[in-house]
């Protein structure tokens, strides 16, 4: 039998009328993560920097430059994205200097020119939806994005030094870190990129070439409280 819930508040498909509450096939209720319910229903989408063994030359050298993102989201009136994880992986570091990498999220910017556009793809092969955001990678000439009103930094990371060995070197260091990320799972962390912002993921190496990822929920902004 089905089961059924008198909803007055939250309710999205039905605002204080019966509604019959969804079940496995078997009959039995089960409870499913927020996000792998969003996933299949088709709401999940991936997007990445570089192409398959071709990295991205970074322009940002020596440390973050926010005018010049690995990878930069736009999120349009009407939408909402929502972080589930990213990553960052670095091919070559180039000359010795610090290396740093984040990801904010924020109010008020704009992409201009210099990047490649990237689309986004669903995680769900069966379903044809597109996202509604736009993504560029960062590529060999500058870009600029606007100023940001509103930033929140969710992710930081880096190294002290950081360079690109040669494959003969026998030396301590020789294998530095080279892949870096972030997990809203691991973290315990919600980010919510509401309509009309951006979002961003930054490095800072000096002359340093890569591989930049990003997945993300994406719902409708009316589904926000």
């Amino acid at each position: 039998m089905p089961a059924l819930i008198k909803a007055k508040t939250v309710a999205r498909s039905g605002d204080g009328s019966d509604i019959s509450l969804r079940a496995v096939l078997s009959g039995e209720l089960g409870i499913m993560d927020w996000i792998a319910i969003q996933a299949l229903k088709g709401r999940m989408f991936t997007v990445n920097g570089g192409l398959v063994t071709t990295p991205v030359t970074w322009t940002a050298t020596a440390t973050i430059d926010i005018t010049k993102p690995a990878l930069f989201g736009s999120v349009p009136t009407g939408k909402a994205i929502i972080p589930v994880s990213l990553w960052l992986y670095m091919e070559a570091y180039g000359s010795a200097a610090l290396f740093e990498c984040n990801a904010v999220i924020g109010t008020g910017g704009s992409y201009t020119s210099g990047m490649t556009a990237r689309t986004p793809v669903c995680t769900r092969s069966d379903i044809g939806g597109g996202s509604g955001c736009t993504f560029y990678e960062g590529g060999n000439t500058t870009v600029t994005v606007g100023s940001t009103a509103k930033i929140n930094r969710f992710w930081h990371d880096g190294q002290q030094i950081t360079i690109t060995k040669t494959t003969g070197a026998a030396t301590v260091s020789f294998a530095d870190p080279y892949k870096f990320g972030w997990s809203a799972k691991t973290s315990g962390e919600i980010h919510i990129a509401g309509p009309d912002s951006q979002i961003a993921i930054h490095q800072g190496s000096q002359a340093g070439t890569g591989f930049v990822g990003l997945t993300y929920v994406e719902i409708p902004s009316s589904e926000l409280p």
